[in-house]
């Protein structure tokens, strides 16, 4: 399908939220040729989770390009505090269609602000080389407790982990109890930490919506992987923690809605910044996407302020 063939992203009026499933809500609303809405959840935190805005530009960055050419790379930049409450327009700038690969540029806008960019790389699949780093191997997600029986004796984690599932339409399971529960006490740990992670709900069979999912779901919990190991949650009072910016690399399609491990680890901190990178893997452990993130993580006292 041509870029002049692409069809509306979707009849959904219900502006300005929804409350639905991981689908709905990357569900865009086309306004122009190269302009889409991207609604807002209701009843979510202030903050509009960053996931989310990646996940809405990568839709809108796809869904001018020929439909062979699959989503590669996707690379924001948070630039502004989006509000949950508010929907984002997505304005999309066609930089290059070449003989394998289209580069979109997407500006995120709200209320008149800039508040995220994107750069997304889409490719016409081919044969090459083949190889990759050692196989994850984890105890499978079935036979490891919900979060809700793995978490039953710690009220306050459970009620995190339960708020942020369902405000997410996502679903967790962890080899471990996750970083969280050590550092809410006040104590450290290492710097790594590995997730099973899927969308709750079933999803469409959209190639493009797989990797726009897959881009929101790598989103969760890979920069509190830093904080953590300083023994501090990004919720302490005092902690200034925002991503400023977010990549993810692609190697193989594998549906959202089935679960994939996202081994996290945090090689780096200082001077304010904390990096963080991780890879995801399906469960026959073949590597499914490459994942980088760097955010602000200080204490407030530092005298620098959180980008807003």
């Amino acid at each position: 399908m041509t870029e002049a063939e692409t069809p509306p992203a979707g009849s959904h009026r219900d502006l300005p939220g929804r409350t639905g499933s991981l689908a709905e809500l990357l569900g865009l609303e086309q306004v122009e040729r190269h302009s889409f809405r991207g609604l807002s959840r209701r009843g979510g935190m202030h903050r509009k989770f960053g996931g989310e805005i990646a996940g809405q530009a990568a839709m809108a960055a796809g869904l001018t390009v020929a439909r062979e050419r699959t989503l590669h790379s996707a690379h924001t930049h948070f630039l502004r505090e989006g509000n949950s409450d508010a929907p984002v327009t997505y304005r999309v700038r066609p930089v290059r269609d070449g003989t394998s690969i289209s580069t979109r540029h997407v500006d995120g806008l709200q209320d008149g602000h800039l508040i995220c960019q994107l750069t997304a790389s889409f490719q016409r699949e081919g044969a090459g080389f083949d190889h990759q780093i050692p196989r994850a191997s984890a105890p499978p997600p079935e036979q490891l407790p919900t979060v809700e029986e793995l978490l039953r004796d710690d009220p306050e984690n459970l009620a995190w982990a339960q708020a942020v599932m369902a405000r997410g339409s996502v679903e967790f399971r962890f080899p471990i109890p996750p970083n969280r529960v050590v550092a809410s006490r006040g104590a450290s740990t290492p710097p790594r930490q590995r997730i099973w992670i899927r969308a709750r709900a079933p999803l469409p069979g959209d190639p493009l919506m797989h990797r726009a999912a897959l881009l929101y779901l790598s989103d969760y919990l890979l920069l509190s992987v830093a904080a953590t190991h300083h023994g501090v949650i990004p919720q302490d009072p005092g902690i200034q923690f925002a991503t400023i910016d977010h990549s993810v690399w692609f190697h193989h399609f594998r549906r959202a809605d089935e679960w994939l491990l996202h081994e996290q680890e945090s090689p780096w901190a200082g001077q304010g910044l904390a990096l963080c990178r991780g890879f995801l893997f399906d469960r026959d452990g073949a590597l499914v996407a490459s994942t980088q993130q760097q955010g602000l993580l200080r204490r407030r006292d530092s005298g620098v302020r959180v980008p807003g």
